[in-house]
């Protein structure tokens, strides 16, 4: 039995290029952030980009909550590799990054209550990736009820 899928317009290539080039910037930002110090939390705050409170924040960070940010992430980047590859994995993988972008932002703006510590731009560039993770689950599926994906 073979399988058959539509051909994707050109506008799904646009989006699924750009959201693994997301997905390796976050992975950037992510060793960043896990492998950041003291010291080199001091050359951001010398440099206005954050507060001592939000690097202090930062450095203290528990090991369960980077980890759900590496899972973001890295779910992240391999639902973006599937849609390149047009494979329906993206659609759960997409999912479960949504899912623990959501469960990260919950703990720093409803448990932490941490937006009294950032600047707007940080706040704004944190409400990108909750948009950018929403998007990512829709075109997923949009993707696989179209059958562009296999």
């Amino acid at each position: 039995m073979t399988e058959t899928t539509s051909k994707p317009p050109i506008w799904f290539w646009i989006l699924a290029i750009i959201l693994l080039l997301w997905g390796m910037m976050g992975m950037y930002v992510y060793y960043d952030f896990a492998t950041s110090s003291p010291e080199s939390m001091a050359k951001y705050v010398a440099a206005g980009t954050y507060s001592q409170a939000y690097a202090d924040y930062l450095l203290a960070e528990p090991a369960w909550s980077t980890a759900v940010f590496a899972l973001a992430v890295c779910t992240g980047i391999l639902g973006a590799l599937c849609l390149v590859l047009r494979r329906a994995w993206a659609v759960p993988l997409y999912m479960l990054s949504l899912l623990f972008i959501i469960i990260s932002l919950s703990k720093m703006f409803l448990l932490d209550k941490v937006h009294n510590l950032m600047s707007g731009g940080q706040i704004g560039m944190e409400g990108v990736v909750f948009c950018l993770g929403v998007l990512a689950v829709w075109i997923s599926k949009k993707a696989k009820n179209e059958d562009w994906l296999t």
